[in-house]
């Protein structure tokens, strides 16, 4: 994590994605109340990165705008109480955060007046 900000590092970032979303069994409980936890840091710096480039965007499409939207809602649903339920959410948060980083180095874009 970074020390100015208490949120995950980029390289920390990819090892939490990569080893949520590898193929096996889940990993026990308090595990994964962890990497929802690493995971909803990471979203919730990139998330304001990459709406900030889509205002800035005239091009932006209502499909990016749909997929942050969906994104927010995901962030809330929360782990549930069953091993399998908090799985699948940890594996959806890691999706989201891996496509929120993908469009955040693909559109590093500065908006007027500053840059990202």
């Amino acid at each position: 994590m970074t020390a100015a900000t208490g949120t995950p590092g980029q390289y920390e970032i990819q090892e939490t994605i990569r080893y949520v979303l590898r193929p096996g069994p889940p990993p026990p409980y308090p595990e994964l109340v962890a990497l929802e936890r690493t995971l909803l840091l990471a979203i919730a710096d990139l998330y304001c990165a990459v709406a900030q480039q889509y205002q800035c965007d005239e091009a932006a499409d209502g499909r990016g705008w749909a997929r942050l939207n969906s994104i927010r809602y995901q962030t809330s649903v929360g782990l549930g109480h069953g091993l399998v339920s908090a799985h699948l959410q940890v594996r959806a948060l890691a999706r989201d955060c891996q496509w929120l980083a993908e469009q955040y180095t693909a559109g590093a874009v500065g908006c007027a007046g500053g840059e990202q």
